[in-house]
């Protein structure tokens, strides 16, 4: 069920669910890519954090670019 509500609460968590949902499936990705690759289970998860955050760093900053280009022009 999806309830839609213009409450800003709503939107920060549905924000937040939908980051927070991209980073974990980047994160399971990179580790089981990880653990393919050779690594054992401690050092697949601490490269992919890393890796992670860099790449949730990237899209956050796209994103901000993407915003500050379309509202700085009006």
């Amino acid at each position: 069920m999806l309830t839609v509500t213009l409450g800003q609460n709503t939107r920060k968590t549905m924000t937040k669910n939908f980051w927070q949902r991209d980073r974990n499936t980047i994160f399971r990705d990179l580790v089981n890519q990880y653990e393919e690759e050779g690594y054992d289970k401690k050092e697949a998860k601490k490269l992919a954090r890393q890796e992670v955050n860099e790449i949730m760093l990237d899209k956050e900053d796209f994103v901000s670019d993407v915003w500050d280009s379309t509202y700085d022009e009006g």
